[in-house]
């Protein structure tokens, strides 16, 4: 295997991954079965391969169990999860050891939304199944290559090239067009705007926060705002109130893509469907209950299938999502965002952001497009609050329904002070929290 030549052949290795993935949800029973049967062959592969690295055998000893008890997404759950914590000083001790043989591979960095930034090493070929993966995605939403016009955001954490093309990069990336906007260099609302009505693009990727103030700045300034024919938020959980806002301003077009930095885009919702559907060919998605045992709603446990060189198998999300299974594949209703995003009481006990997401979803009334969360102590808690520009009610009479409708989830422990923003900024890493806790 000379990973050397993998990379200068990355692009048409990618595209002989995208041959081979699967280009529409499996809505039919045998699509399901079909996809099923392609997942499990996957499991069994995967662990055959892990089997031979020291920190998967280690995983295997301890579980008491070899490559042959693997051979569905199920059987997965008897083997360890893997923590990011984990994850992150096994990828660093590989780097250290191992300099010479990682030359040729990519390292795909997180932001270190939590303070310790992880990197993730993948192979050229992992790194091609990564993008065929993504491309997919698209093209599941009516995405056409080539054909369509591209606008997003360049990610400042990707950029170890220099951000040199070899020719083939040029000839695929021609109809793809950078924002002016990253996170080293903000970019005004009004301009961003601007930008995207100059390129009209078919596609539009940006992360959450850019898309809802970019929205509001049309609405509040009663600007004409190009509705691209899909768009999608990535980076941040899309909360109720800006996929509204996004909703009105930027057209039906909503792809919600969910995903991470380690293992890819793996949850989709398709633009006007209710339900999410996992890329189950490429990904195994599981669900742990608080007790760590098999559930239907709990914390996402993701092994993407395609990496084989250095596997990430149970990698625990610190997401939620609500789901249930059909045919053997799983299918999320809900995705309640992340675990480690709450408001700590004195008592030991803790409010995950889904609790107070739920009051928002049900509450039109609030007249907000986004919102924040900060807890500064056991006793105090600040909002920060963007204005629907179409609201019609005072600051006050929004204030006094915060704290009717939130007080109560919180047990009635915080005192609010509230903070009016013409928008929040975002953290940064480019994303925005929706809970900060100050509190250790």
């Amino acid at each position: 295997m000379s990973y050397a030549t993998d990379k200068k052949l990355e692009k048409l290795i990618m595209l002989q991954i995208l041959a081979g993935l699967e280009k529409k949800p499996p809505r039919r029973v045998q699509e399901m079965r079909d996809v099923k049967a392609k997942q499990d062959q996957g499991v069994h592969k995967l662990m055959v391969r892990a089997y031979d690295i020291p920190f998967y055998r280690e995983r295997f000893e301890r579980s008491g169990t070899t490559p042959a008890d693997y051979h569905t997404a199920e059987d997965l759950y008897k083997f360890p999860v893997l923590t990011k914590e984990e994850l992150r000083d096994w990828m660093d001790e590989e780097l250290a050891a191992n300099a010479e043989k990682y030359k040729d591979w990519h390292v795909n960095p997180t932001s270190g939304s939590t303070g310790i930034p992880l990197r993730t090493l993948f192979s050229p070929r992992e790194n091609a199944a990564v993008h065929a993966n993504w491309l997919r995605v698209l093209m599941m939403a009516g995405f056409r290559p080539v054909i369509d016009k591209n606008m997003h955001r360049p990610n400042s954490l990707h950029t170890a090239t220099g951000g040199k093309k070899s020719l083939l990069q040029k000839v695929v990336d021609t109809r793809w067009k950078e924002m002016s906007d990253s996170i080293k260099n903000r970019i005004p609302s009004e301009q961003l705007l601007q930008e995207i009505n100059d390129y009209k693009p078919d596609f539009l990727y940006t992360h959450k926060n850019i898309l809802v103030r970019v929205a509001k700045c049309a609405k509040e300034k009663q600007i004409p705002l190009w509705k691209p024919r899909l768009y999608c938020p990535i980076s941040e959980m899309l909360d109720h109130q800006s996929e509204q806002l996004l909703l009105e301003m930027f057209g039906p077009g909503l792809l919600n893509a969910y995903g991470m930095s380690e293992v890819g885009s793996c949850v989709i919702r398709l633009p006007g469907e209710k339900e999410f559907f996992v890329n189950n060919d490429t990904h195994v998605v599981n669900i742990y209950a608080d007790d760590g045992t098999p559930s239907d709603s709990g914390m996402a446990v993701v092994t993407p299938l395609f990496k084989t060189d250095l596997p990430i198998i149970n990698y625990a999300t610190r997401d939620r999502m609500v789901s249930y299974r059909k045919e053997g594949l799983r299918f999320i209703t809900e995705l309640l965002g992340r675990m480690n995003d709450v408001i700590r009481h004195r008592d030991g006990s803790v409010t995950e952001w889904g609790n107070i997401e739920l009051v928002v979803n049900y509450s039109s009334d609030l007249d907000i497009v986004q919102s924040r969360f900060i807890q500064e102590s056991y006793d105090l808690i600040r909002i920060q609050l963007v204005k629907d520009p179409a609201s019609k009610l005072s600051n006050e009479e929004i204030e006094r329904r915060y704290t009717e409708k939130f007080s109560p989830v919180l047990n009635n422990e915080f005192r609010f002070v509230y903070e009016w923003m013409d928008e929040i900024p975002s953290d940064p890493n480019g994303k925005l929290r929706m809970i900060v806790c100050n509190v250790k």
